[in-house]
């Protein structure tokens, strides 16, 4: 009798995120059967910074792959291919050799400011009408800008750029190609012709042929090397899928694609994505290529979102677990007792697009305890969201709830704050994740079905009208006093995103 277990095709979601890289394990179903994570450092030379080792993505991705494949969740199971997915802005600068040069910069640096500002203010329209965004210091060109201005001896030696999940792809396959949205991010492709872009390139001091080549989410860029196979327990000569960005493989497991789905990330960052049947170019939003052919999406999002409450955990409730951390925020009555926080941690993205800005507690007493700080932080956030969402007013939007993904996705009371904080329903989406978008379109370059993928959607989340008032209330507030620290802010010109 034959007792070897009966195989089951599945594929991998690989999400480089910003401090850790994710994988999946799904079904050819699309029920995820097992994810295994594993972190990789970030180091900040100098305040303001934020830089990775490329060499750690990839220490980080086989770890995560090893872990899962020799997990017994993963026992018969027949792994048909590989999709990528990974944060925006990301460039790796490799040399004659395709060794990196530096540390990768990350979106959230704050170093290229002078930079952006400049080229803002000397080829803004230029910028804006190529790359269909303003220049910042998130992108990858006001990175490269700052390199050639600081860096000069390794500027000199760039021989080719990849963004972060290109760098994987690469390692993976030996072959290097992107995508279009991922393209788009390093804000130095022109999305009026589909390709690099001679004269944004120039502004970074680099060639388009430096560059790789750009094709559809959904191509295989190559197949599995077997040295790369044997590192990670898998077979050789697997499909590796470019895949996009991770707002992007989000969107798609949320089955948010058509115009006017609305989709809301609690993650690291968050804020609102809104998926348009056209490009919209705004000075304080950010528009990406859907996966979808002549689709679009907009996002207006906040910097510091989760990010801001990991670090109200690690400053006022070191060692608690998150159980015991929200329970001690839901114990402090809406409104924090009067205390409010901006969650301007690493400056602000929309609507105020300014490096410069800090974080801060406003009306803080000694009748404050922990639980008031910690819900304060989990309201301010949901103000900073909301704030942001004002730049989106006039896109068409559809009428059914805000789908809620991410992180925070799983925190009830973070929700039920946002949902009230809106005025509006949410439906939370805590399966959905960028990791199982990457898998989604591994199958669909295998020629899977979709309808497959739709996921299952939670009862939605519907505001409560008496704090829905409280909340307009403190949300006056809460802009006001923005408004204020705008204009006490070290430089008010220099945009973010």
């Amino acid at each position: 009798m034959n007792n070897r277990p009966v195989q089951s095709r599945c594929v991998l979601g690989v999400d480089l995120g910003t401090s850790s890289c994710k994988v999946s394990l799904v079904h050819e179903w699309g029920s995820v059967i097992h994810s295994t994570t594993a972190a990789y450092p970030t180091h900040a030379p100098q305040p303001g910074w934020a830089e990775q080792d490329p060499q750690d993505w990839i220490t980080a991705a086989t770890q995560a792959v090893v872990r899962l494949m020799t997990s017994p969740q993963a026992a018969g199971c027949d792994v048909q291919g590989i999709g990528l997915t990974c944060a925006a802005h990301i460039g790796v600068l490799l040399d004659e050799q395709h060794q990196p040069l530096r540390r990768a910069i990350l979106w959230n640096d704050l170093r290229s400011a002078s930079q952006a500002r400049d080229l803002h203010e000397t080829q803004g329209k230029l910028i804006l009408h190529q790359s269909g965004q303003i220049a910042s210091c998130s992108w990858t060109l006001a990175h490269l800008r700052w390199v050639l201005e600081h860096e000069p001896s390794v500027h000199a030696r760039i021989r080719r750029i990849l963004l972060s999940k290109d760098y994987l792809a690469w390692r993976l396959t030996g072959e290097m190609a992107t995508d279009h949205a991922t393209a788009v991010s390093s804000q130095l492709y022109d999305v009026t012709t589909y390709q690099w872009s001679d004269r944004l390139c120039a502004l970074a001091g680099v060639t388009t042929d430096m560059l790789p080549e750009v094709v559809p989410a959904r191509t295989i860029v190559g197949r599995l090397r077997a040295d790369m196979a044997s590192a990670m327990h898998l077979p050789a000569d697997i499909p590796v899928v470019t895949g996009t960005l991770d707002s992007a493989t989000e969107l798609l497991a949320a089955d948010c694609i058509r115009p006017g789905d609305r989709m809301i990330r609690l993650a690291t960052a968050g804020g609102l994505q809104i998926v348009t049947n056209q490009l919209h170019r705004h000075e304080k939003r950010i528009t990406y290529p859907h996966v979808y052919c002549h689709t679009w999406y907009v996002q207006a999002g906040t910097s510091s979102c989760a990010s801001a409450v990991q670090w109200a955990r690690d400053r006022f409730a070191p060692g608690w677990s998150w159980e015991k951390l929200i329970d001690c925020a839901a114990a402090s009555p809406p409104g924090s007792q009067g205390l409010l926080f901006h969650p301007y941690l690493q400056g602000e993205r929309a609507p105020y697009w300014n490096p410069h800005l800090k974080a801060g507690f406003t009306g803080l007493t000694l009748a404050h305890d922990t639980g008031d700080l910690l819900r304060s932080v989990l309201e301010g956030t949901c103000f900073s969201i909301g704030d942001a969402m004002r730049v989106m007013e006039d896109l068409p939007a559809s009428n059914l709830p805000i789908k809620i993904v991410g992180g925070g996705s799983r925190n009830a009371l973070w929700v039920a704050i946002l949902a009230s904080v809106l005025n509006t329903p949410l439906v939370p989406q805590p399966e959905v994740d960028s990791a199982l978008g990457a898998a989604i379109l591994a199958w669909q370059s295998l020629g899977h079905e979709t309808a497959s993928f739709v996921t299952h959607a939670s009862q939605p989340v519907n505001p409560d009208p008496h704090l829905a008032d409280l909340y307009h209330e403190r949300f006056e507030v809460y802009q006001s006093i923005a408004q204020r620290m705008l204009l006490t802010s070290q430089d008010k010109k220099v945009p973010l995103s």
